[in-house]
């Protein structure tokens, strides 16, 4: 055999297996990529249709949440550790309490505390697109195949670059930007697009795929040491949510609160999470537990001292939504998203016009 016939082997081999290998995984792609490209700007639409005279006081601090987190926790009453509270910050300016058991969304005013009730619509469609990207509705199994859909996704991206490379000099931006579709070069608009965008579909690729991997097995690292203060607290004293906020905040001066879970009379805890300064991970990873039986606090290692692996790893989620990063990045994100789309639609498409 020539080396010439060995090459087109591999080659045709390759494109085999691209073939394949997208047919598999077209649908749930297709999938996370429309989900994913209408959730990019889900705190824009928000502010927009829900919120649209919504903003954070420059003076706003820790001070003026903690009055505002016990009025909430007292509304609350014993439901209160059955939601996630989210404080305000500059992106989102009003209060997020989510409820654990279906996940429902309620928006309160940052100056009254009362639920926003116009347009509430809204947040059952994001809501809706959220289950559908994370998990397909369908929980570990959805998420474990979007995870296998990921890794081919990988696969798909680089083999795809290798069987344009002999024909690169045949790339045109009419094929990346046609004026009209014809269904006689679809194959033409999915090469030399996916091409382009393959550095975007990479970073979305492969951080999703990272971030499903460590929900559904372990930890790619092991976690950073964390710090503990035994009694730190006196397991007497009574404490209200609003004195837990305040003395979480001490061991985090620098940052600003985003999650926080207050658990119920018959175990009382609390965990309060933080965005450190720069950092771009819009909810931070940073957190100080309260364990009020024992009086012990302890607290995570701060995320901007972790080793550069960990740091690495803590930036998945902000890479791959576009969320605490800047206009220019988010727009890559959606773009990347919808580019991620019309890959499946014309890779699809092509199969089926060549072989009906």
């Amino acid at each position: 055999m020539t080396k010439r016939r060995r090459h087109q082997t591999r080659t045709n081999l390759l494109l085999s297996w691209h073939r394949w290998c997208g047919l598999v995984a077209l649908v749930f792609l297709l999938l996370a990529a429309l989900s994913g490209s209408l959730l990019v700007y889900k705190q824009a639409l928000v502010k927009l249709v829900i919120t649209p005279n919504a903003s954070l006081p420059a003076d706003y601090s820790a001070a003026q949440m903690a009055p505002q987190l016990e009025r909430i926790a007292q509304r609350l009453d014993a439901d209160v550790a059955a939601y996630l509270i989210k404080a305000p910050s500059s992106e989102e300016p009003y209060w997020t309490l989510t409820r654990d058991a279906d996940r429902k969304v309620q928006l309160l005013a940052l100056d009254s505390l009362e639920p926003y009730a116009d347009n509430l619509w809204l947040l059952q469609v994001l809501g809706f697109f959220r289950s559908l990207h994370t998990e397909l509705f369908a929980g570990v199994i959805g998420e474990t195949l979007l995870l296998g859909s990921g890794v081919l996704g990988l696969f798909l991206a680089i083999t795809g670059v290798i069987l344009w490379w002999p024909t690169k000099r045949s790339f045109r931006w009419r094929w990346v930007l046609p004026r009209r579709i014809n269904p006689l070069y679809l194959m033409h608009y999915h090469r030399h697009l996916g091409t382009l965008a393959v550095p975007v579909l990479l970073v979305l690729l492969l951080t999703g795929s990272i971030m499903l991997w460590q929900k559904l097995t372990k930890p790619i690292l092991a976690p950073p040491p964390n710090t503990e203060y035994p009694q730190a607290l006196d397991p007497a004293a009574t404490t209200t949510p609003a004195q837990l906020f305040l003395q979480a905040q001490t061991y985090i001066p620098d940052g600003w609160p985003t999650y926080i879970r207050l658990g119920p009379p018959e175990k009382p805890a609390a965990s309060f999470r933080y965005r450190l300064p720069d950092e771009w991970h819009p909810n931070g990873r940073t957190s100080v537990k309260i364990d009020l039986a024992t009086g012990t606090v302890t607290v995570s290692a701060r995320s901007d001292q972790v080793d550069w692996q960990q740091n690495l790893i803590n930036q998945n989620y902000p890479l791959h939504s576009g969320y605490g990063m800047n206009w220019a990045y988010r727009l890559l994100v959606m773009c990347g998203g919808i580019t991620l789309l019309w890959l499946s639609i014309t890779g699809g498409w092509s199969y089926l016009h060549r072989n009906r």
